[in-house]
């Protein structure tokens, strides 16, 4: 395979079925529309729901996901549903049907067309032994290739205690983590010129990431592999600062052995920067290695010609080659 996606939002068909069946009300409701099924949330008043969200046919279609490979010039992609669908917030119960719904929807289309379609499997975070059996079933059983997270569940952040046995299982099974960034708490600041998601989504990355990092999970568990949305967020232009805090301040980082630096080994960080100059620097800032293409498909922030972005920085072959797909092709174990 030559050009891999590790960011491509798609909604498994039999999903929208029990949707549109009333088994998850709950949680969330439906109404089909002529060219959409637009979602009703039963949040908690205190979670952070995005406006307007909808289910379209691009998310589901077989054809219509095909043909957007192809115009993006992309062989395959790690598919994963958008964050605003892993509904942590969910009960324990319907939260792992959620999931189970979700990734045996996944693994279907992997089955159809397994040299396009690479799933990652989603996991019901709001009860951490579910998420641990689920994690299981889905890498083990369903032969998915990895998870996805959000930055954090109902607003606590992953370096949890409670969460760590997913860290866990997932660097024993060698399952690449892709975090997405989700909004969280008072967002009020933010909630116009939508800067919720121009500029919270990349701060949710950053939060999420130094906090792994920082807590020693990468030290307790050097074989983890996190793959960071939206170029890493803010993360990879700061870890100057972080290493500096982390000399001048040595009692905020007492449980960390080593400077924030030296675990960049665990950070990937996907090629959505919208901009030639920063995705050069990210380039040179984590490795050529530690880069792989991200599009966003389908919503308005994505980058359709994501092999372009990259043969625009004319880099030698081995880096070309690395950040197209070789190194999600070595994650993923393809």
């Amino acid at each position: 395979m030559n050009a891999i996606d590790i960011h491509f939002h798609i909604v498994p068909f039999p999903f929208l079925e029990a949707l549109r069946a009333g088994e998850l009300r709950p949680a969330v409701e439906v109404e089909t529309q002529r060219d959409r099924d637009a979602l009703i949330f039963h949040a908690p008043p205190d979670i952070v729901v995005e406006p307007e969200i909808s289910v379209r046919p691009h998310q589901y279609d077989e054809r219509t996901l095909l043909a957007a490979l192809d115009t993006r010039r992309l062989d395959a992609a790690a598919v994963s549903p958008p964050p605003e669908l892993l509904l942590y917030w969910a009960s324990p119960e319907l939260g792992e049907r959620i999931a189970q719904i979700m990734n045996d929807g996944m693994a279907q289309l992997a089955r159809t067309h397994p040299d396009r379609f690479l799933p990652l499997a989603t996991l019901p975070m709001q009860d951490p032994h579910r998420a641990l059996h689920e994690l299981e079933r889905a890498i083990t059983d369903l032969g998915l290739r990895g998870i996805v997270l959000c930055t954090h569940v109902c607003g606590r952040d992953l370096d949890d205690a409670r969460y760590e046995p997913v860290f866990a299982a997932a660097s024993r099974l060698e399952a690449p983590i892709f975090l997405h960034p989700q909004n969280a708490g008072d967002i009020s600041r933010i909630k116009d010129f939508h800067l919720w998601n121009v500029i919270g989504f990349p701060l949710e990355t950053t939060i999420a990431a130094t906090r792994l990092i920082v807590s020693g999970l990468f030290e307790r568990y050097p074989a983890l592999s996190v793959v960071l949305a939206h170029a890493g967020g803010y993360s990879p232009y700061q870890f100057g600062r972080l290493d500096h805090a982390y000399r001048v301040q040595p009692a905020a980082f007492a449980g960390l052995p080593k400077p924030p630096s030296a675990y960049l080994g665990n950070i990937y960080c996907d090629s959505l920067t919208h901009d030639v100059k920063t995705l050069r620097f990210l380039i040179d800032r984590v490795g050529a290695d530690h880069v792989v293409l991200g599009t966003d498909y389908p919503f308005a922030m994505q980058c359709q010609t994501p092999v372009d972005a990259v043969e625009a920085l004319s880099l030698p072959p081995t880096q070309h080659t690395a950040v197209l797909g070789g190194t999600l092709s070595r994650l993923l174990h393809l």
